[in-house]
């Protein structure tokens, strides 16, 4: 993997990280310095200006170049976090403080590990170059037998239905149609291995598009598959889940297909992110006389309430961490792998109890509302990893984060198959995610492997791992 493009971050980091020293010996001399000080207390958006700045470079540098790559780890890594500290600092509302010494080394922590761990894959990678990402497409194929594959995903189809009918007349009403959406879809799922194949649909959305795309014998029926899921998706105001079928069909066209150019990527971004929140947010948020209540007791700026959603999707997650970090370990203790191993506790630990911690949301649900009116869960990807062991485990979560990230990444442009792209999909949307979320400690990243590889398997009706890691070996002796 070629990190040529990760200098300028490199330059950054340590600049930020000198910066951030002289900041400390400066406070320190006049006793200022804590774990809990509040930092640019007077700040009026400078810092902001900073952050998107760098976002904005990171993104498009090297943009007229044929390697030039959205999707790789680095650039999309630190352009999204670059791009919600921007966010962040904004605080537009009453709701939001600014962030304290412990949030800011916590985020210095898990920025450099990323990048130290993307560092090890580059030293050690083999020898040789990775294929052109204009010609990926050239070198693999999906070998997928038309007839077996819509069989498959034809049943798969039939159980999620049926999950999906049977909550519906527990419930009486699917989630976009009730009074009140919000509350609805947390009482719309029954129970939770039922759910589970009820909002697999996106799963499907994206299994209709592989087959309306590479197997065209088929593909009306395909074009039916993923239509009629992402409605379903849809009906359960589930948009991240649509998002990730979304996420994951666009990286597939982009390695399979055809390379998406800047261009390409910001029509895309103008015209389809604006298209989802028309279908969800006017019902769910704006015609919420609820959400109107509470966005005028947090004084949002009533200019600016049309974004109001988003911004508190992603402002709210750098608070809650930042918020986290006065939790723990000051009133609680680190958990030491609790929250990490959520995938493997899923199947006997089921979220339900007062006081339970099943997930770190469970714990910060209630806990939100004592520093603040916005009901919060979300602590990025960070927050999994601070609350298990501190800020070192932040650093060293961060460096497997960026390790597995470059790992497969790597893999993929090296020996270019469909499985090795599909599962650059899902690493690519967990780093897209991190900024949310820990998607690396989620269910669902676990349930989508295995199910697609399922799939994957018996649609090709042979070995169908061994086989592709074989033809890329010969594709590039070749």
């Amino acid at each position: 993997m070629r990190l040529n493009t990760s200098v300028l971050l490199k330059t950054t980091l340590l600049s930020v990280l000198v910066l951030a020293v002289l900041l400390a010996i400066v406070l320190s001399g006049h006793g200022n310095l804590s774990w809990n000080t509040r930092l640019f207390t007077t700040d009026r958006g400078w810092i902001s200006g900073i952050f998107a700045f760098l976002a904005a470079l990171t993104f498009v540098r090297g943009s007229r170049g044929q390697e030039w790559d959205a999707f790789s780890p680095l650039r999309l890594f630190y352009t999204i976090w670059f791009g919600l500290l921007a966010v962040g600092c904004l605080r537009l509302t009453t709701a939001e403080l600014p962030f304290t010494v412990r949030f800011w080394v916590t985020v210095a922590s898990g920025l450099l590990g990323f990048y130290l761990g993307a560092l090890l894959v580059h030293r050690g990678a083999e020898k040789g170059f990775p294929i052109a990402l204009a010609r990926l497409r050239d070198y693999w194929e999906l070998n997928w037998q038309p007839s077996r594959a819509l069989f498959l995903i034809g049943l798969l189809f039939a159980v999620c239905s049926l999950a999906y009918a049977y909550e519906y007349w527990r419930a009486g009403t699917v989630p976009l149609l009730a009074d009140d959406p919000e509350s609805a879809r947390f009482t719309f799922g029954v129970n939770s291995y039922v759910h589970r194949f009820a909002i697999s649909f996106y799963i499907l959305a994206l299994l209709g598009y592989i087959g309306l795309v590479h197997l065209r014998k088929y593909r009306v029926y395909f074009l039916a598959v993923a239509a009629l899921s992402s409605i379903a998706i849809i009906l359960l105001t589930a948009r991240s889940l649509l998002l990730s079928a979304v996420w994951m069909a666009i990286v597939l066209f982009h390695y399979g297909r055809r390379r998406l150019t800047l261009r390409v990527l910001l029509l895309v971004a103008c015209i389809a992110y604006p298209s989802a929140k028309l279908a969800i947010d006017v019902k769910r948020f704006h015609d919420n006389p609820t959400y109107i209540s509470l966005l005028n007791k947090i004084d949002f700026p009533e200019k600016q309430r049309w974004f109001a959603p988003d911004y508190l999707y992603f402002s709210m997650t750098s608070q809650t961490l930042d918020n986290l970090t006065h939790l723990v370990p000051d009133e609680i203790s680190y958990s030491y792998g609790w929250y990490i191993g959520y995938p493997l506790r899923v199947f006997w630990t089921p979220r339900e109890g007062e006081g339970f911690r099943g997930r770190l949301d469970d714990l910060l649900w209630e806990r939100s509302t004592d520093w603040s009116a916005v009901q919060s869960v979300t602590t990025t990807y960070m927050g999994v990893p601070y609350a298990d062991f501190g800020i070192p485990g932040v650093f060293l979560f961060s460096c497997l984060f960026g390790w597995v990230s470059a790992r497969v990444y790597d893999s993929m442009r090296r020996q270019p198959s469909f499985w090795r792209v599909f599962l650059y999909s899902e690493i690519s949307f967990a780093i897209m995610l991190s900024i949310y979320g820990n998607y690396l400690t989620l269910f669902d990243l676990y349930w989508n492997i295995a199910l697609v590889g399922l799939v994957h398997r018996l649609a090709c009706g042979r070995s169908a791992f061994v086989s592709e890691g074989a033809a890329g070996q010969f594709a590039l002796s070749s």
